[in-house]
């Protein structure tokens, strides 16, 4: 239940859920970018609550956005599951974010060494037929379904151009944190990405649409979109870390 420090891998789930990750810093940096999975191999609990993947991406002016992204992920991983299971999904992350919102909060207001570390985060619950999305900045969640690639989440930057990466809402940013959430049900073929900025803004939607529409492992494709982006970044001189987790519902594609 550690967040995953590996560039590359692969899990298999109970309920025909195949998840695969992949990520890369940019070149001479470290990886700000920090992902986790709980399956039932690694927690029991999984089994009943479902299995949650997530992402988080952290930034700071001093680069120390790991702290962050590292502590978000960490936590979420190991605390969701400790929560009653007499609370909603939605009630559960709540508690947990607004935990290590707070945290984070008051960290950068007294020390300066942290230089305003904040992080995004969006995470995945899959349970039996269905799924559970929290989200926060601007790492995005996609779903790709009978040849449609949907954007669930929403962008948490300010919208005039010289300002869009600058995010309005993120872990760590304010005393009082707002996540959004949105639930839906799964099928057969459905293919689920998480991505960071790294990839989903350096890529495009028709990119993106391309390799889940392959026929692939849920890693070749993680691995397939996170190399792109490095190779389009250091053609374009990019400094971003690429991350990308996928999920795929096992069955046949419609």
């Amino acid at each position: 239940m550690n967040p995953v420090e590996s560039l590359h891998g692969s899990a298999l789930v109970p309920d025909a859920l195949e998840i695969g990750f992949a990520s890369l810093a940019a070149a001479d940096k470290v990886n700000e970018d920090c992902f986790g999975l709980v399956t039932p191999q690694e927690m029991p609990e999984a089994a009943e609550r479902g299995t949650v993947v997530a992402l988080a991406d952290g930034g700071s002016a001093g680069g120390t956005g790991r702290i962050a992204s590292e502590l978000t992920v960490r936590t979420l991983l190991q605390d969701f599951y400790a929560t009653s299971p007499e609370w909603s999904v939605e009630r559960a992350i709540d508690t947990v974010l607004c935990s290590v919102n707070d945290w984070l909060y008051v960290q950068n207001s007294r020390n300066p060494e942290f230089d305003g570390v904040v992080t995004t985060l969006s995470m995945l619950l899959f349970g039996s037929g269905s799924f559970h999305l929290a989200h926060v900045g601007d790492t995005r969640v996609y779903r790709w379904r009978a040849g449609a690639l949907e954007l669930l989440t929403v962008d948490h930057t300010w919208p005039r151009r010289d300002m869009r990466h600058v995010l309005r809402r993120a872990v760590g940013l304010d005393s009082h944190l707002v996540i959004d959430f949105v639930s839906g049900d799964t099928r057969a073929g459905d293919v689920f990405l998480i991505a960071s900025d790294g990839v989903w803004e350096v890529l495009g939607n028709a990119v993106m649409d391309e390799f889940l529409a392959d026929d692939l492992s849920a890693e070749m494709i993680a691995c397939r979109l996170v190399e792109r982006s490095v190779q389009s970044q250091q053609r374009y001189m990019g400094r971003n870390d690429a991350t990308a987790l996928v999920a795929r519902i096992g069955g046949p594609r419609p």
